[in-house]
């Protein structure tokens, strides 16, 4: 009982356990430090096996029943949404190079789309002038750990004014923030054909991101372009310039996901050199960390 109780505090007392610099729920850190309890006592064969069972019982609940996954990326499809195009993708995405009902011992596809088709990444050298970077080169720290889902509804652009009016929620210090607009509320992620009027960053309202929120690295967006279509290159040059990770194309659902704290993964393709990639991204629950 010393060995778990000197385990316990161990854990919560370990100056490493606070590595986010985000504010965020503590309860993870109870639940190691249950768990751990209970494999110490397991392990030095305390004679409480109905404690240490019920302990182990609990952790194992703890997560399954709270555990989910929402996933985040748009499928890649003929009817998916491409920019600047009525018929999206097309029928010609995807082509069989070899074909089992051909007579072909395998099925093996070929890919023919664009580097920022569907759910993507931009890399640095997409618009910035200062920064040749591919999507080889960013950092995989960046786009995966807590990230702050912000709702944006009603507003037509996500301006400098918009911003200024959803600071409060998006405290100083935050690395990764996920807007979700009005884009999300009317599906034209779902659409076939592209809308001209999604809600974007103008570029006031990404220098006011980049000026007031600096430690921002990663920005996702319900739609395939991080800028509104009017300010397509100006706002793209100062947040790619400013070391921010676009990631563009998300589907994020209201049923799904509540605004607030999440865990956020995104996993773009490593392509040498080139300036976006598409990616699969999801969301779980800081609850199973």
């Amino acid at each position: 009982m010393h060995v778990a109780a000197a385990l316990v505090f161990t854990v919560h007392n370990d100056p490493h356990a606070h590595a986010w610099n985000v504010v965020g729920p503590l309860e993870p850190m109870f639940r190691i430090s249950f768990c751990a309890l209970a494999a110490v006592l397991c392990a030095t064969h305390v004679h409480r096996a109905a404690f240490a069972e019920a302990a182990a019982d609990s952790c194992d609940a703890s997560v399954s029943t709270r555990s989910r996954i929402v996933d985040l990326t748009a499928t890649i499809g003929p009817e998916l949404v491409v920019f600047e195009s009525a018929e999206g993708l097309g029928p010609d995405h995807r082509y069989q190079s070899s074909s089992q009902a051909d007579g072909d011992p395998a099925n093996v596809s070929e890919l023919r789309f664009g580097a920022h088709t569907g759910t993507h990444v931009d890399a640095p050298r997409h618009f910035a002038r200062t920064n040749d970077a591919g999507v080889e080169s960013l950092r995989l720290s960046w786009l995966n750990g807590p990230a702050l889902v912000v709702d944006v509804f009603g507003a037509a652009a996500l301006d400098a004014a918009t911003m200024r009016a959803v600071a409060g929620s998006i405290p100083d210090g935050v690395t990764r923030v996920l807007f979700r607009t009005d884009n999300t509320r009317n599906e034209i992620m779902s659409r076939v054909a592209f809308e001209k009027t999604y809600v974007g960053f103008t570029e006031d309202g990404a220098r006011w991101l980049v000026e007031h929120r600096p430690n921002v690295k990663t920005v996702g967006v319900d739609y395939v372009s991080i800028a509104a279509y009017e300010h397509l290159v100006a706002a793209h040059v100062v947040l790619l310039e400013a070391g921010i990770v676009p990631v563009e194309g998300l589907l994020i659902p209201e049923e799904d996901v509540e605004p607030g704290w999440w865990m956020f993964h995104c996993a773009p393709l490593k392509l040498l050199g080139s300036d976006g990639a598409p990616a699969r991204a999801w969301l779980a629950p800081m609850e199973t960390l």
